[in-house]
């Protein structure tokens, strides 16, 4: 497996599916746990198997995409949650530095899909 050429895709998806598709949305509220965020983690879960199929069997590919929509949505629910409770003004510095941390920890996701499939396929190549 190319893990730098699947880590590069995921990074793609990620843009994509973070940003521009995000602008399709509105009046979403991440900070209700049950809201209306879901139609974004489920992109974001649909976009990560169409990635990760190309490097993984459909079962590993669902597995994965199930982990990256279910923490899509408690990354993005606690940053909303945390802006909201404590009034975090959207233009300020600490909004942007909260921002960072949360897509400091989308990219972790990331790496560590990179390094579950990495392990996966040496165990599978040990099995062998």
């Amino acid at each position: 497996m190319d893990v730098l050429l699947l880590l590069t895709f995921l990074m793609i998806k990620h843009a994509i599916a973070d940003m521009f598709l995000q602008t399709f949305h509105s009046g979403v509220n991440k900070s209700n746990y049950f809201g209306n965020g879901q139609r974004h983690y489920i992109e974001h879960g649909v976009s990560t198997f169409l990635v990760v199929l190309l490097f993984a069997p459909i079962q590993i590919a669902l597995a994965v995409a199930f982990l990256d929509y279910v923490l899509h949505w408690q990354i993005d629910f606690i940053k909303s949650f945390v802006v909201k409770k404590f009034n975090i003004d959207r233009n300020s510095g600490l909004f942007w530095r909260i921002q960072s941390i949360d897509q400091l920890c989308h990219y972790m996701t990331y790496s560590l899909i990179v390094y579950l499939l990495y392990i996966n396929q040496y165990v599978t190549l040990l099995q062998q």
